[in-house]
């Protein structure tokens, strides 16, 4: 098995991470559902935490 790049695997689980809080915060705005949109927003800030978490690791590795 190859081994992955540590800031390889960080910046393109970032890029999908920032992605999907923006999906996410887009769907909340979107649907007429309030429980699915409180769900929709949920999500969003769980995935920016983790963006967030990913960052700093990255930021950490690079300096």
């Amino acid at each position: 098995m190859e081994t992955l790049d540590i800031k390889t695997a960080l910046r393109t689980t970032l890029t999908q991470k920032q992605e999907l809080v923006r999906d996410y915060q887009s769907f909340a705005d979107r649907v007429n559902d309030k429980e699915v949109a409180k769900m929709f927003k949920h999500f969003a800030e769980a995935e920016a935490l983790h963006s967030t978490q990913i960052k700093n690791k990255l930021d950490n590795l690079v300096q």
